[in-house]
């Protein structure tokens, strides 16, 4: 009879994204979250400063950031971004990006 346990891991852990403390005097973070609105669709918003990010460490590492940003009519609007980064290879890729409510 086949045994219901298990030998080995039962897939991949989950790793939970860690706040990052003075994100306005942090320099790696401020570049991701002007890259992220670089590389967005929006292209009438102007990148004003990440006000909030976590990271995540995986095979690399992603940025869940908060970033405020200007619209064309220079009203402050909030953008949430997933940012992967892989600082090895210098490669940031936008896995998202979209307007929230401050």
């Amino acid at each position: 009879m086949a045994s219901s346990k298990s030998s080995g891991t039962t897939g991949p852990v989950l790793v939970n994204f860690e706040p990052i403390p003075d994100v306005k005097n942090n320099e790696h973070v401020q570049e991701l979250g002007m890259f992220a609105v670089a590389e967005s669709e929006e292209a009438a918003v102007v990148f004003v400063e990440v006000a909030e990010a976590q990271m995540q460490v995986v095979a690399g590492a992603n940025y869940s950031i908060l970033i405020k940003a200007l619209d064309e009519a220079l009203n402050v609007r909030f953008y949430k971004a997933l940012v992967s980064d892989k600082p090895w290879e210098d490669l940031h890729t936008l896995r998202s990006f979209a307007f929230v409510l401050p």
